[in-house]
């Protein structure tokens, strides 16, 4: 047993190391092209949580989000973008009057989800 932890576990570990510094890099490119046809994107706005995801079509892509407060009632939002439009969504601070927004942009082909705030603090 002493052996087998000895010889199996320095191989274990490289081996999940490998597989991570190859997914790293993979993950990374998939962030920077944005989102993915009909994958979901979790936003979060403070206290308001939901998703957003967009499906192509011909007259350009459909954007959805679907938006709630703790166990409120969701809401939903649609956006059709064209190329180089984009779409907000924001809420209110409490009283120090912070904003919580999160941008979804159609740039080309791309739809990327940002948090412009936290962009130029960053």
């Amino acid at each position: 047993m002493r052996s087998l932890v000895r010889d199996i576990l320095p191989l274990a570990v490289a081996g999940g190391l490998i597989a991570i510094a190859i997914a790293a890099p993979l993950r990374a490119e998939g962030a920077r092209n944005g989102l993915q046809p009909g994958t979901a994107q979790n936003i979060q706005l403070g206290y308001v949580t939901g998703v957003a995801y967009y499906t192509p079509d011909t007259d350009g892509y459909h954007v959805i989000a679907t938006l709630s407060v703790a166990d409120g009632a969701p809401v939903r939002v649609a956006a059709t973008l064209q190329p180089e439009q984009k779409v907000s969504f924001s809420v209110p601070g409490a009283t120090d009057g912070m904003t919580r927004t999160v941008e979804i942009a159609r740039r080309g082909d791309a739809v990327l989800v940002t948090d412009p705030a936290r962009l130029v603090l960053n």
